[in-house]
């Protein structure tokens, strides 16, 4: 019996183990595999997540929660910019503004380190720092800045297949609630900004909002001119209540064609954009091959000269 449960043991030991281990390390093997599959977003868009944050995120909106603008222009324009982004939790206000002031006295702060690193007295520490402290105090704005024109990019670049998605569910019968739904539940492999706005759409308008309230809103979360013609002709339609397939195949092809439009001008200005790096790079080289034997002859020939 004490050899049977001292193999028991054993064996026990080494099979948690190893599940551990693929758990932890083997990518394959996930812990999602083992949980069970929910519907997609039905809980997760239009409630804010509750996880616990780390210390240096709460030091941070702290931070940003006493310094940050008390006004209600200041804190709105804050929140319009940060819902270009994607970020629809009112928590990210208080620790963008933390971010940047953290920023701000980090970079402000790394001269005289820096000083006190080397050890020795550096030149112009006051005005070297207030501009580092600017420059830390800019910089998640302009983070902010390229990561709004990415995610329009990308809602630009989704708008067609999205516009003929929903063209194909709408001449098959479907409700445009539904068609909607079915466009939005894409999977996360091919899903874009674009298909998360139309699914929170789509739950606001679930919960009770007006549809051209919610259409209107989706407009100004993604803040592309494409998305509010589109968002104009909706409400237009269900005004006047003409047809909703014509209004999405006239806006299906008026966006294919934009997005061809666009690849060709991004094709005929990519010679211009080359034209730079090839006098930086290449002229340089190009000038040392053709003149070097003339300029080594004419040094041979002024030192023989001298001599």
């Amino acid at each position: 019996m004490l050899y049977a449960a001292f193999t028991f043991v054993i064996v026990f030991g080494v099979t948690a183990l190893s599940g551990l281990v693929l758990l932890r390390w083997w990518p394959a093997v996930g812990q999602d595999r083992l949980w069970i599959a929910t519907p997609r977003g039905t809980t997760r868009l239009l409630r804010w997540r509750e996880e616990q944050s780390t210390g240096w995120q709460r030091v941070i909106e702290r931070l940003g929660r006493a310094l940050g603008p008390q006004d209600t222009r200041a804190v709105s324009r804050y929140r319009a910019r940060l819902l270009l982004a994607g970020y629809h939790d009112p928590r990210a206000i208080p620790f963008f503004v933390g971010a940047q002031v953290a920023l701000a006295i980090l970079a402000g702060y790394a001269y005289t380190l820096y000083g006190l690193a080397v050890q020795r007295a550096l030149p112009s520490v006051l005005p070297v720092s207030f501009v580092l402290a600017g420059m830390g105090f800019f910089l998640p704005e302009l983070w902010l800045r390229s990561r709004i024109r990415a995610r329009q990019r990308e809602i630009v670049h989704a708008l067609p297949d999205v516009l003929d998605c929903l063209l194909v569910c709408v001449e098959a019968g479907m409700a445009f609630d539904s068609a909607v739904a079915r466009v939005a539940a894409e999977p996360a492999t091919t899903r874009s900004p674009l298909h998360e706005e139309l699914m929170r759409m789509h739950l606001e308008v679930r919960a009770g909002r007006p549809r051209e309230e919610a259409l209107r809103t989706l407009a100004e979360r993604t803040g592309v001119q494409d998305v509010k013609a589109m968002v104009g002709a909706f409400i237009q339609t269900s005004r006047l209540g003409t047809p909703l397939g014509k209004t999405l195949r006239v806006h299906s092809e008026a966006a294919r064609v934009q997005r061809r439009h666009r690849a060709e001008q991004r094709a005929h200005m990519a010679p211009m954009k080359m034209i730079f790096p090839t006098v930086a790079f290449l002229m340089p080289a190009f000038f040392l091959v053709a003149m070097a034997p003339s300029v080594l002859s004419l040094m041979k020939v002024l030192g023989s000269l001298g001599k």
